[in-house]
């Protein structure tokens, strides 16, 4: 989904990989869930949460909404302590559709922000996040995948989504090009309280 700036596109350039603008974003934090983050691939898992929390971190100190899902928190638990102390007052969307866009009440809240850009990481990445990062393309969104800040049990099944999903459409950064882009530019008040973060 591309806003209409009112300046003109260099002849050629691809539309779809605009830079990202962090008033037509939000970002969805899909089911960091106890038992499924526990059964992650382990030599992944820690990169996995340092950049998700960087990531919830970084779009709040830019003002984005955030959209938290969890699968069945009866059987899998409840999003880990990790991730929980970082989205304090934020609401938990319960799910059972391995698509969060189609869970109704997930997908009210989604469309009920105005925005056209979301912003996702979460688990796994080869089932509940490819499902919603799919139905989300087909609702006309534009979807951007933090690479480094998703997860699935086989870095293969990890690999092989994140390889169909930019075929679809996603656009594929990891959690750093997303941040810095959002950023813009050193120096601004948003700049100085997040640079902490890249360390």
């Amino acid at each position: 989904i591309i806003r209409n700036t009112g300046r003109p596109m260099t002849e050629g350039a691809n539309m779809s990989v605009h830079p990202l603008r962090a008033e037509d974003c939000m970002l969805m934090v899909v089911d960091i869930q106890q038992k499924l983050f526990a059964a992650m691939e382990e030599g992944f898992r820690d990169t996995f949460l340092k950049n998700a929390r960087i990531l919830i971190q970084a779009a709040q100190g830019l003002d984005l909404p955030v959209v938290v899902t969890e699968q069945y928190s009866k059987g899998l638990g409840s999003t880990i302590d990790e991730v929980a102390s970082v989205l304090e007052g934020v609401p938990r969307h319960e799910k059972l559709f391995f698509s969060c866009y189609r869970d109704r009440a997930i997908q009210a809240a989604v469309d009920g922000l105005s925005r056209k850009t979301v912003l996702i990481l979460g688990i796994e990445t080869h089932v509940c996040v490819f499902q919603t990062v799919l139905d989300l393309l087909m609702a006309g969104y534009r979807v951007v995948l933090a690479d480094d800040a998703v997860c699935s049990r086989r870095a293969h099944d990890r690999q092989t989504a994140l390889a169909e999903l930019g075929r679809a459409g996603a656009l594929i950064y990891s959690t750093e090009m997303i941040a810095f882009v959002l950023l813009e530019k050193a120096g601004t008040q948003e700049f100085r309280k997040l640079s902490p973060l890249f360390r």
